[in-house]
Parts: C-alpha cells; sequence; structure tokens
C-alpha cells in the first residue's frame, strides 16, 4: 500500500543530489570510530575510578557514559547505519551496524526492515509503528526515567530479544503483528541474532563477574538501559505532535539545528525532514541537504533545549486538545503543504 503514497519532495538539481549521496568509508569510519572512541573514553574512565575506589568520581564517569551510551542505539547510530548510506564499502557499514545493535540489545535485521517501513509510511496511522501519534503519551515519569532507570525502553527492547531467543516472534518493539510472516528468512536469521546476542553478553556478564569488575556491568551490557536523557530527547523531536496521514515530510517531520557535540553524537539526525525527504544522503551531507531545501522547509528550531522545550509546549496543547497538531512555519518562498491530501491507508 505504501507503494501508492505520492510524498511530496523538495526537487533538487540532478547534480547537486548526485555529489550529496556520495558515500565516504573514511567519513563512515571517523564518525563511527569517534562516537565509538567516546563510548569508550568514558567507560575507561568508569573503570580506572573503580579501581581507584574513586567512588563519586566513578558515578559521574558511569553517568556521562550512560549519556553516550544512548546515542549508540536506534536513536542515532543504529538508525544512521540501517540505511547502508555513510559507507562506500558495505562490509564496514554492516560490521559496525552489528557492533552497535550489539551493545546497545538492538536487533539490526527487525530494524532494518521496521525502519524502512517507517520511512515509507511516515506518520501514516496504522502503516508506521515506530512513530508515537498524537496525543503524544509523554509525562512525567518518562522524562524522570529519562534521567534514572529507562524501564519503557528497557521492556521494548529486551523483551522481544527475550522472545526471539526461544523462538517466538512476540512481543514486538515497535508491536507489528508480527512483522515476519512465517517462511520469511529474515524471521529465522532474526531469532539466531538474538540468541548470539543474549549469550553474547551473557558471557561478558559472566566474564566480569568472575574478575569482580563490577562497574563493566554497567560500562558494557547494562549502561543502554540508564541516563539516555540526550539520546531520548533527541528522538522526540524527530516526529512528536505533528499531523499524520499527510504524505509531506516537511509536515510529519521536526528539523532542528543543533550545537557541535550533540549534533555529532546524533549522526546529524537532527536534520530530519532532509533525512525522510532523501534517504540516501549520508549524515555528514545533511547539513548542506538542510541548506540547498531551506526555501522550502519549515524555520527550524535552534538548539537541543529550545526544541525540547518546542515539544513540551506542543504536548501540552495536546493535553488541552487531543486533536490539536503542530502546524510549521515555513518561509514565503516554500511551496504550501496541502493538509487536506490526508492518506486514510490501514494494514
Amino acid at each position: 500500500m505504501s507503494e501508492r503514497i505520492q510524498w511530496y519532495r523538495t526537487r533538487l538539481d540532478r547534480e547537486v543530489l548526485k555529489d550529496l549521496t556520495q558515500r565516504s568509508d573514511f567519513r563512515g569510519v571517523l564518525q563511527s570510530i569517534g562516537v565509538l572512541g567516546t563510548w569508550v573514553v568514558t567507560g575507561v574512565l568508569s573503570l580506572f575510578f573503580f579501581l581507584e575506589q574513586q567512588w563519586v568520581l566513578m558515578v559521574v564517569a558511569c553517568y556521562a557514559h550512560a549519556l553516550v551510551f544512548g546515542f549508540l542505539g536506534m536513536e542515532a547510530s543504529v538508525n544512521e547505519l540501517s540505511h547502508g548510506t555513510p559507507f562506500r564499502t558495505k562490509w564496514l557499514n554492516e560490521f559496525f551496524y552489528g557492533l552497535f545493535a550489539f551493545l546497545t540489545w538492538n536487533d539490526p535485521i527487525h530494524f532494518r526492515a521496521s525502519h524502512m517501513r517507517h520511512h515509507q509510511n511516515t506518520v501514516i496511522e496504522g502503516l508506521d509503528k515506530e512513530v508515537m501519534l498524537t496525543p503524544a503519551p509523554l509525562g512525567w515519569k518518562d522524562y524522570l526515567s529519562w534521567l534514572t532507570f529507562d524501564y519503557k525502553k528497557t521492556r521494548m527492547i529486551l523483551f522481544p530479544a527475550i522472545a526471539r531467543f526461544f523462538g517466538r516472534d512476540l512481543p514486538d518493539v515497535f508491536a507489528w503483528n508480527p512483522l515476519f510472516e512465517k517462511g520469511d528468512p529474515r524471521r529465522k536469521r532474526s531469532f539466531w541474532w538474538n540468541r548470539f546476542l543474549i549469550l553474547g553478553h551473557a558471557a561478558l556478564i559472566a566474564l566480569f563477574v568472575y574478575f569482580q569488575l563490577w562497574v563493566l556491568l554497567w560500562v558494557v551490557s547494562f549502561g543502554y538501559w540508564f541516563t539516555g536523557f540526550f539520546s531520548r530527547g533527541c528522538g522526540m523531536q524527530q516526529h512528536i505532535g505533528l499531523t499524520p496521514n499527510i504524505p509531506d515530510w516537511r509536515v510529519s517531520c521536526h528539523t532542528m539545528t543543533m550545537r557541535a557535540p550533540v549534533s555529532f553524537l546524533y549522526w546529524n539526525m537532527n536534520y530530519h525532514i532532509e533525512h525522510h525527504m532523501y534517504a540516501a544522503v549520508p549524515f555528514f551531507n545533511l547539513k548542506r541537504l538542510h541548506k540547498a531545501l531551506a526555501h522550502d522547509t519549515p524555520i527550524p528550531v535552534g538548539g537541543f533545549f529550545r526544541g525540547f522545550a518546542h515539544v513540551l509546549g506542543i504536548q501540552k496543547k495536546q493535553r488541552e486538545d487531543p486533536s490539536y497538531t503542530y502546524k510549521p512555519i515555513f518561509p514565503e518562498t516554500a511551496v504550501p503543504p496541502d493538509y487536506s491530501a490526508a492518506v486514510t491507508a490501514t494494514e
């Protein structure tokens, strides 16, 4: 059904688009090693302070480590690498994709298939199950968990992994029914991946316990479930509060501008309209793509915290009026979005 959806796409010169879609092993490795290296540095500091018995500094390092950890998962690293766009060499992309998925307990087979549907059917009711539709169901307990133990993320990812370990489809990460039908070869591959995932982490956990390196339980296997405020805060700025069922990514995605440290860890996913409109453009060209499309796309909110406050404001209005959706502000040069062209497709 998604093939019949006619999405609005801002036109780009063919040569400009060709240049923007060029992949780079160097840029891909630099980004992957950079993000992974940041995770390693905070992890090594956590271990160092543990061995030195400097408990306060260890807690601070562990907290910082978990904040970085969130960006290794589906909010950023796994997201971008699932598209296969950064690297010119496929095996390099798949190596880092698998590595980041393993560290964050993600299923790369399932996520890639699910995320493809998300891009084909962005915020279309019944077809896109990766997005929380209006009214946004986030409250103070969610935000508190993002600063402490993220119980919803743990349940969403860990329970399906355990189910697939035993050869069962449900529960599903994004509530597909299930995503892979019986007979689909990806279903069996997903089961085997999750067996490797759980047994691999079990072996690491046993190793850390044997050597009494207790802090490595957090650093390697459990830190992803905690203190994901920045990664989750970035993720909530992708689609929340926007109008569903409109085949125009300009009104179903938020683009925010963010400062370099967060944008780097986030793989430039803050340029989310651009990421959806031209999904073949690698992360390192999204800022250039944003400039090329600026005449026809909404004026972005600047900064992580301003973007966070912007979405909180949308949520407040939705609690007062559940039918409210945010209509972004466009420059005068833009083609106005057609809010009457609603798609009513359901599964």
